[in-house]
């Protein structure tokens, strides 16, 4: 049974290149999959996505709209890098770049309910 957990688990960790293409077409990019697609805690285990994470464990910090390179559960206030979520692979280049991805929604989204982010 274990074996068929790690199976699925490793269908999840990454966002499959024709997945990322349609999705593509229809206006999505990957920055905005990545955001969205659920990870784990590494320390508590809890499932969630950086879109999440941002909105509720970073929320008041002024460096969520700064290109943060880290991610924090929002349960148990763990922080690690973005590059260490499992479908980002560990490459620095795809952990800015959905960083900076993030932060412009966060800022996008600060300036359309007139909130001032940057205490």
């Amino acid at each position: 049974m274990a074996r068929k957990d790690e199976e699925e688990q490793e269908q999840r960790d990454f966002i499959h290149p024709n997945y990322a293409k349609a999705m593509t077409e229809h206006g999505v990019s990957w920055n905005t999959l990545a955001t969205l697609r659920r990870s784990r805690c590494p320390q508590c285990g809890f499932e969630f996505s950086l879109s999440y994470a941002r909105t509720i464990a970073c929320r008041g910090c002024p460096m969520a709209t700064k290109n943060c390179p880290k991610v924090r559960c929002a349960k148990c206030d763990h922080e690690f890098y973005i590059q260490e979520m499992s479908h980002i692979g560990g490459s620095e280049y795809a952990e800015r770049a959905v960083a900076k991805h993030q932060s412009k929604v966060e800022r996008t989204y600060n300036e359309q309910i007139g909130r001032n982010r940057n205490r």
